[in-house]
């Protein structure tokens, strides 16, 4: 048999032709225009011939483009549809998730994630990035918080993070109004401060600092200790929601401050149709969302 083209060159092609231009084919593919260009290159240098001439508007394919252009998009649909029918959701899918998001909101939620996919096997690791990388890591996905545009990765928005203070019952009724905090001890999850700070700011306050304050490792462990009335923590409601419910801590104000950070799911773009990755992906906008 002889040796078949390389099949990143194939679907760069495919994409040129369907958007007209390596722009367009490089956003549908979430790659940059010059990777779009090197792929389309060496299928060019392959079969010895130009596959596209440049137009005002942006491409289009020459004579042996025309020749080439179906055949690929058949066997692209024909693979595809292989795939999906040989691939079994019986499987393991590494999952990587920021520490606090994986104790407080993911492992209560497991149960639930299992009923729903029995077959799938959700290998958990935690590790806080702010920078998916994925040439370190075995993890087929990453939760990564921050404000998104990081190269070379899919980013499925999942939930903004919007910053509230936590504190026991009995220390929310000595705080009346914000300006209150200043009696308080403030917990921190980052030595630079930031969340406080942000929320300060959104409430009005720039310049409040508390009698004292205590810095933690992660965010789970500045909530812990909130919620041994040590200060008061603060935190992304969302991830705390079961422990607000509980009643242990509470919201001492209604005032909840957008960080300018959100979570997303992100995962390399030539995964982006593995079905685990997608089922996983729909089961976790629904719980987030929902």
């Amino acid at each position: 048999m002889a040796a078949l083209p390389p099949l990143y060159a194939l679907q760069a092609f495919l994409a040129a032709a369907d958007c007209g231009s390596f722009t367009g084919a490089a956003t549908r593919l979430n790659l940059t225009q010059g990777a779009v260009s090197r792929q389309v290159q060496l299928l060019e240098e392959y079969y010895g011939c130009p596959l596209f001439v440049r137009v005002a508007r942006g491409l289009t394919l020459t004579a042996e483009g025309q020749q080439l252009i179906a055949p690929v998009r058949q066997a692209m649909t024909t693979l595809s549809e292989a795939s999906a029918r040989v691939r079994r959701v019986s499987d393991v899918l590494r999952v990587q998730f920021p520490p606090t998001m994986a104790v407080r909101w993911f492992l209560p939620r497991l149960p639930e994630l299992q009923a729903a996919l029995p077959g799938l096997e959700i290998r958990v690791a935690t590790h806080w990035t702010d920078a998916p990388d994925f040439s370190n890591t075995d993890a087929d996905v990453i939760i990564a918080h921050g404000k998104g545009g990081w190269p070379q990765v899919v980013e499925v928005p999942l939930m903004r993070e919007r910053l509230v203070p936590l504190c026991i019952p009995e220390i929310a009724a000595t705080l009346q109004q914000p300006a209150d905090l200043a009696g308080a001890t403030l917990l921190h999850a980052r030595a630079n401060r930031h969340e406080w700070q942000t929320w300060l700011r959104g409430a009005g306050l720039p310049d409040l600092q508390g009698t004292g304050e205590q810095l933690f490792d992660t965010l789970d462990m500045c909530v812990q200790s909130a919620e041994r009335g040590q200060g008061v923590a603060i935190a992304d409601a969302a991830l705390f929601a079961d422990l607000i419910a509980s009643g242990k801590v509470v919201k001492p104000f209604d005032i909840e401050v957008d960080s300018g950070n959100a979570y997303f799911l992100t995962y390399p773009p030539e995964r982006r149709e593995q079905r685990n990755i997608r089922l996983f992906e729909e089961w976790l906008v629904s719980a987030l969302r929902g």
